[in-house]
């Protein structure tokens, strides 16, 4: 579950991201008609007012600005050397990575089932979100242990016969996350309002909150306790295990098999950005995937730039818990 709450931002979309499997797109009904109750209750406060034209230049401005910084400036730029030194091989991480959207799938499912009819639609939701990223770092876990996904011949490569990358230090890669999650919001509201403009213009009207977890949290407030469980999971849980499964398992497997750095990070993002799609109410689709594509594709391009997971784990989870406090 990442949270992409550009609407809050650009006053156009919001985006929350969850684990694959699509385990959030299956709410009971009689919870669903609770939280679409509220939200229809609201719909004059909730709706999206057309993107004036003065908001698309400024974004752009700063997308324009921020991709300036993120190619030119020497220190965001790639390295010679540097890069993830990535502990498994390729056919171990590609498999890996389809066993954690099995996994999630079915964890997902187990949890929805277990909460049954009765249970409030945000119980269910983060239950089903905290089952799924279990399962998936279950399979990371269990990867990482087997001795039989080690790179053949000893050492770690980022691909078949690459060369030995090695990550920056541990204080600069915490530095450029902060410094990335920053410059990735202009380009991500960019990105969304975009997308709302054309939705708009087309007579399709964009929701102010973007995913079906912010709606039910918005109709339950601070005073649940499940309200407080998704907060944990989005902003702590959700970053490790999709960093590991979509930067991790996924971009290294598919440059483990000959995929280039940049194309294996835009394939990432993209896929990244298209699992989502069932978590996305109508109306936030295409601002959401616009803004989680971009999310995606950074994120990658971090993780290669610092060589660390825990890089892209720390903006996102930094970029959660800002539109958290943005859309609370």
């Amino acid at each position: 579950m990442v949270l992409a709450a550009v609407g809050v931002l650009a006053a156009s979309s919001g985006a929350l991201a969850v684990a694959p499997g699509a385990q959030e797109s299956t709410p009971a009904a009689s919870a669903d008609a609770a939280v679409d109750a509220a939200v229809d209750a609201s719909a004059a406060v909730n709706a999206v007012a057309a993107v004036p034209w003065w908001a698309l230049v400024a974004w752009w401005a700063g997308a324009g600005a921020a991709l300036a910084v993120l190619t030119r400036v020497e220190w965001f730029r790639g390295m010679p050397r540097i890069g993830p030194a990535w502990p498994l091989r390729a056919e171990a991480s590609l498999f890996g990575w389809a066993a954690a959207f099995v996994a999630a799938a079915l964890a997902g499912a187990a949890a929805a089932g277990a909460m049954g009819d009765g249970s409030s639609d945000l119980a269910r939701l983060a239950a089903q979100s905290w089952a799924t990223h279990g399962a998936q770092l279950a399979v990371v876990a269990v990867l990482l242990a087997a001795p039989g996904a080690r790179p053949r011949g000893g050492g770690t490569v980022p691909g078949r016969g690459g060369v030995h990358f090695q990550p920056r230090g541990h204080a600069e890669s915490a530095a450029l996350s902060v410094a990335f999650a920053l410059l990735l919001i202009p380009v991500a509201a960019a990105a969304s309002t975009t997308a709302t403009a054309v939705q708009q213009w087309f007579g399709s009207a964009a929701p102010a909150i973007g995913h079906r977890t912010l709606q039910a949290m918005a109709a339950s407030g601070t005073g649940n306790p499940w309200w407080w469980a998704s907060v944990l999971g989005a902003a702590v849980v959700a970053p490790i295990a999709e960093e590991w499964c979509y930067r991790g398992l996924l971009q290294q497997g598919l440059k483990g098999v000959g995929v280039g750095r940049t194309a294996a990070a835009c394939a990432t993002g993209i896929l990244f950005a298209l699992m989502h799609w069932a978590a996305l109410p109508e109306g936030a689709r295409a601002p959401g995937l616009a803004a989680l594509t971009v999310l995606g594709i950074g994120w990658g391009v971090l993780y290669e730039r610092t060589g660390r997971i825990t890089a892209p784990i720390v903006a996102h989870a930094m970029f959660n818990a800002v539109n958290l406090a943005l859309a609370g």
